[in-house]
């Protein structure tokens, strides 16, 4: 095995770290810049426990640090059981699969952490690694396969509830994006090489990151190369029509109005000598409102020409 720096940590698994690292910088300034992003935010936290867990099983167990070899295996670990059960709490909140809220708030505390628990306990009481993991893992693995199973049947119903073809897609490729987490589950019984363990519980990692990027773009994209141009050819008759039909109140008609002129939130506060907190509340609520999931839908449905 190549290892690095007289430590057992394969060399992708530093790659990988130093990339995330990176990405996790970079993601970190944009949500400061757009704090009510929360899909971002999600992200970040999945992103930050991808980083422990890398760190983590890059370096444990080893036996040359001075540390207590339970408490090495029980960190590396743990932030495998903790990925777990954060997983199906990113989908919760990020895709707005409320279907999944049981298993988020409750189910992965039941059947993922607990049984981290108890095999921590009884693992630090007898020492015996090998049976001690084997019997914990089989309660969470199962129930691996229920969460999968329930994701996917969530993503397929909100489709058939918006029709949003798109973000369907992006839901699904993200679901098979994970399934290799539960594969990972098969090296409680037969250990794998490292870079093996670390390279299946980053692709899906790759898979988010490239559609969050994607997301990105196609946002800025908008923002910087359409948005005055698009601006210039609104209907403003349509726009009142629109934002009557939608139920917006005054005060949200006129922000709406202002984004729609290009301005930025700040800007929009400091005419209305609003807080920006209160301009992003009313925003969410435009949002909700309209049933839109990025600007240019929000565009799109506050200026279609009314029938």
């Amino acid at each position: 095995m190549e290892t690095l720096l007289g430590t057992q940590m394969h060399w992708l698994t530093l790659v990988l770290i130093v990339i995330e690292i990176s990405l996790f910088t970079t993601q970190l300034f944009h949500y400061l810049n757009r704090p009510d992003d929360k899909q971002r935010l999600w992200y970040l936290v999945l992103l930050g426990l991808l980083i422990k867990f890398n760190i983590a099983n890059g370096l444990f167990p080893d036996a040359s640090l001075r540390l207590d070899m339970r408490a090495q295996i029980l960190m590396a670990d743990g932030f495998a059981y903790l990925m777990g059960a954060y997983i199906p709490y990113y989908f919760y909140r990020a895709y707005g699969l409320t279907r999944l809220r049981w298993h988020a708030t409750r189910g992965v505390l039941l059947f993922i952490l607990l049984p981290y628990v108890v095999f921590g306990a009884v693992y630090i009481g007898n020492d015996r690694l090998i049976p001690d993991r084997e019997w914990s893992v089989i309660i969470p693995a199962v129930y691996g396969v229920v969460i999968l199973l329930a994701m996917l049947r969530a993503i397929i119903l909100k489709y058939r509830e918006t029709g949003k073809k798109r973000i369907f897609r992006c839901e699904l490729a993200v679901w098979l994006a994970i399934i290799p987490w539960e594969v990972m589950v098969v090296f409680a019984f037969w250990p794998a090489p490292q870079w093996l363990r670390i390279l299946l519980a980053n692709m899906g990692w790759l898979t988010i990151t490239f559609l969050q990027f994607h997301k990105a773009i196609k946002y800025y994209r908008f923002v910087h190369h359409n948005y005055k141009e698009l601006t210039m050819e609104i209907n403003w008759l349509d726009f009142a029509d629109n934002c009557k039909r939608f139920g917006l109140t005054q005060r949200e008609t006129e922000i709406a109005e202002l984004r729609l002129r290009g301005m930025e939130r700040q800007a929009v506060a400091d005419k209305l000598f609003i807080s920006l907190h209160t301009v992003k509340t009313h925003i969410n609520h435009i949002y909700e409102k309209t049933n839109s999931d990025s600007p240019e839908e929000l565009f799109k449905n506050l200026t279609r020409p009314a029938t």
